[in-house]
């Protein structure tokens, strides 16, 4: 019987065996290949922290790694067979289900998401990853990534500002009631809002005449979409509603919070009835009893209230049981004293267990400072603190931000804006926080409260999604920096070569010269426009650098067009349309990262092919108050108006899978705001939209100043040229070929040549070199010959370490970037001779 046989994979027309058909195999070496293949991706999915599985046209898995069971505490062999979909939070099913019905259809080829995965004890998240098999139809292939951590440190930082922002509301609501209002019904919204809640109420409590708690719902919020506790609240028994344990907490007034699958049967299946997946009570006591409780239900996903959140919220709480005490206040008191003294208890219950530090003064001295800030500050006790002058608190540089931040919070603005400063421990070490200051009375008189949160944590999480932002922006502008770079390296090595090659001295022609000398104008051309890419690239690294100065907003934006020429130029026509603007002081680095994600998002608001039909414009003019405006204005799309509102919200974004990482937005209003200035957007559907970038002037304009007075430049001077790459060394010798240079191929060569004796008037020194770097040779002229540590230039590519950039930081020393021309090195070296005169 003949033997069947099939082609194997990726054969071409060569001869099989012996009596068989050229490029085909026999189905039994296919069906072996087949397996061993199959063996090395189960051996695979076994030892892989991401968890690799397999889904057939149904949905269902045939194939999971081994760390399934790490990442949910579930079995393998119980979850093979079962469906994907019913694997995952219910919020999170539909999405998914329509996504692998996407890739089944072959309307994709595959979708990345974050998702939630069911555990044995509550949920995680994921990014879950799949792709459409290319052999059998309607089979899946993806990857699961635990990414928990990462969701918990934003979302515990989201939390957090939330629920200080409520709490501050919730103070000022209280401090500000009538006490005939609504107390209740105005701090819910906020609370329920600011907790991540489904449902927000409050109960108020009595004993009975056996002494059990009872209680009566008296005021209630829900989010969209939950239906209230009960349409028609009555009063119930707490050990009734609760299983004892719980109970005992209440009527002791403790903070209570459970899940409800941790709760007895009997319990659970009243809160099922009621959708309850987690709740959090807290008390509320008025004159030292237990009056009620402010309540929290979670309906869509069953999960603790971190310790923050529940602090804060519970100082919410304390502020409600001084307003509820105010209003058993003996009516015959006076409105004022009666106020005096509900904003004083009140401020005291609310800050002496916060959290974060809590200082009040005025005329710039502490008055008081809670625990917290004691602590913070290094303090023994708060005696150290009171009387204490605010500006021994802050390091010189910043008294200025706290003068402008408390006459703010002193004129009685109603909104409250956060301000980042440095404060001073009593040990002498800097620490940085986020400040908000409110108006408030003090033992009778008017005071400021300062609200202070370390600002590392959030500082950290910022600084990584910048990097993030800008390694996506740096994905997307790649290839076009690539093709930039490549297209004048292209002419200049070209040009370079038919220099090279034609230039003999044994066959010099003169006719020749005028070729030659334009081949080598269009290689220093070429040269300059790759300078010119890598000076921008320079200046978007420099995010993280904190200095501020000078900014020229044109010249920022001119960068910011070279960069996003790849970007742009499929889609529509650049225009700048630049008017006259003000002096602003600002960070230059972080202004073109701004502008950046603004011009790629106009970029891809417009399709490609169509570049005379749109046009993205760059306009800058100084409005009314004299603020510096910049407009990113486009053609594209425009943004529909349910997003409108959400488009500077972390992580939101409205761009296709893989294409943005919904951080940009958010990352730069926070940047603007931190330069003191803001964003607005208008977007028209069909028509465009326009983002608008404002930022207030420099504080203090400095005058014209004389300029300094240039030393004569010797015709013929002294240079010593000290790098450890000949080709640079010998580059910049020929430039100073007017001039007496000696090389030094390393510090340690450098530095023999001066202790013989040599004089020099410029010493050209790069910063980071092997054995002798830059600074340490700087370091030994300095001990040994201080009259010549004036004279430096020091000469860098741009890699710092972050030793080199405290050296360079103070700005006493002369820097000269890679690459230069003679321009650069004249006027350095003019600079230098000035400066020794």
């Amino acid at each position: 019987m003949a033997e069947e046989w099939v082609p194997g994979p990726g054969q071409g027309p060569r001869a099989g065996p012996k009596g068989t058909a050229p490029g085909l195999k026999p189905l039994s070496l296919v069906s072996t290949d087949m397996e061993a293949d199959a063996l090395r991706y189960r051996m695979l999915a076994q030892h892989l922290r991401a968890v690799i599985f397999q889904l057939d046209a149904r949905g269902h898995f045939t194939l999971l790694g081994a760390s399934w069971e790490e990442l949910t505490d579930l079995k393998v062999a119980s979850t093979l067979g079962t469906s994907l979909v019913d694997a995952l939070h219910p919020v999170d099913r539909e999405p998914v289900r329509g996504w692998l019905r996407a890739l089944a259809a072959r309307e994709q080829d595959g979708f990345r998401h974050e998702v939630r995965i069911l555990t044995r004890t509550g949920t995680c998240w994921v990014e879950l990853f799949a792709q459409a098999s290319p052999s059998l139809a309607g089979e899946v292939v993806g990857i699961l990534t635990d990414i928990s951590e990462r969701r918990r440190a934003q979302d515990a930082v989201t939390t957090r500002e939330r629920c200080l922002a409520a709490v501050v509301e919730v103070q000022r609501r209280l401090l500000m009631h009538e006490p005939e209002g609504h107390l209740y019904q105005d701090i819910l919204a906020p609370l329920g809002r600011a907790s991540g809640a489904s449902r927000a109420y409050v109960f108020e409590a009595h004993r009975d005449v056996m002494g059990r708690l009872r209680v009566i719902q008296r005021a209630e919020w829900c989010m969209a979409g939950i239906s209230p506790r009960s349409q028609s609240p009555s009063e119930i028994a707490l050990e009734e509603e609760l299983f004892p344990e719980q109970a005992a907490l209440l009527s002791a007034g403790q903070p209570l919070q459970f899940l409800a699958s941790e709760t007895p049967p009997r319990f659970r299946a009243g809160l099922a009835r009621q959708g309850i997946l987690s709740a959090l009570l807290l008390p509320v006591r008025v004159n030292g009893e237990v009056f009620g409780f402010i309540g929290f239900d979670n309906c869509v996903e069953a999960h603790r209230w971190e310790a923050v959140a529940v602090s804060l919220l519970a100082g919410a709480a304390g502020a409600l049981s001084l307003a509820l005490e105010q209003r058993s206040t003996d009516a015959l008191r006076a409105r004022a004293e009666a106020t005096l003294r509900r904003t004083e208890a009140g401020f005291h219950l609310l800050i002496e267990g916060f959290p974060d530090p809590v200082m009040v003064h005025a005329n710039l001295h502490v008055l008081y400072a809670n625990p917290a800030a004691v602590r913070y500050l290094g303090y023994e006790g708060q005696a150290g603190l009171v009387g204490l002058p605010l500006q021994r608190l802050l390091p010189l540089k910043d008294q200025d931000s706290l003068m402008r931040h408390v006459a703010e919070a002193r004129s009685g603005l109603t909104s409250v804006r956060s301000s980042d400063v440095t404060l001073v421990r009593v040990d002498g070490q800097e620490v940085v926080a986020d400040i908000v200051t409110l108006g408030m009375t003090f033992e009778g008189w008017p005071a400021l409260v300062t609200i202070a949160r370390d600002f590392t944590e959030r500082k950290q999480m910022q600084a990584r999604l910048m990097l993030s932002d800008r390694m996506a922006s740096m994905g997307t502008l790649s290839a076009g920096i690539a093709h930039e770079l490549n297209n004048p390296l292209s002419y200049v090595i070209a040009n370079l070569e038919f220099v090279h090659a034609t230039l003999q001295p044994e066959e010099f022609d003169l006719a020749r010269v005028p070729d030659w000398r334009q081949a080598l104008e269009e290689a220093r051309q070429g040269a300059e426009r790759v300078r010119q890419i890598v000076r921008q690239l320079k200046t978007f690294s420099r995010v993280e650098e904190e200095r501020q100065e000078q900014v020229d907003l044109h010249r920022v934006l001119d960068s910011v067009a070279q960069m996003a020429t790849s970007e742009v130029k499929h889609r529509a026509r650049l225009v700048k349309e630049y008017g006259p603007l003000p002096s602003i002081t600002g960070n230059d680095g972080k202004l073109f990262q701004v502008f950046l994600n603004l011009v790629i998002n106009a970029a891809h608001a417009i399709p490609e092919g169509s570049v005379d039909e749109n046009e993205i414009r760059l306009v800058t003019v100084e409005d009314a108050r004299g603020w510096a405006v910049v407009e990113v204005r486009d053609t594209g799309g425009g943004i529909p108006p349910d997003n409108l509102s959400r488009i500077f919200e972390p992580f939101f974004t409205t761009k296709p899978q893989g294409v943005g990482t919904g951080l940009g937005l958010s990352i730069c209003l926070t940047l603007v705001r931190a330069h003191g200035g803001d964003i607005t957007v208008e977007s028209t559907v069909g028509k465009g939209t326009v983002f608008r970038v404002s930022l207030p002037p420099s504080q203090h304009e400095e005058g014209t100043r004389p300029a300094p007075a240039v030393a004569p430049v010797p015709t013929r001077m002294r240079v010593l040229i000290v790098d450890d790459e000949p080709q640079v060394a010998a580059a910049l010798g020929r430039l100073l070929e007017d001039h007496v240079v000696d090389i030094a191929h390393g510090g340690a060569q450098g530095l023999d040549l001066l202790l013989l004796g040599e004089q020099y008037d410029v010493i050209f020194c790069d910063l980071l070199m092997p054995e002798l770097t830059g600074m340490d040779f700087h370091a030994e002229v300095s001990a040994r010959l201080p009259a010549l540590a004036h004279r430096f230039i020091f000469m860098t590519g741009g890699g710092f370490t972050p030793r080199a950039r405290e050296f360079l930081a103070n700005g006493a020393h002369r820097v000269l970037d890679k690459p230069f021309d003679k321009a650069d090195v004249q006027r350095l070296m003019i600079e230098v001779l000035s400066r020794c005169q």
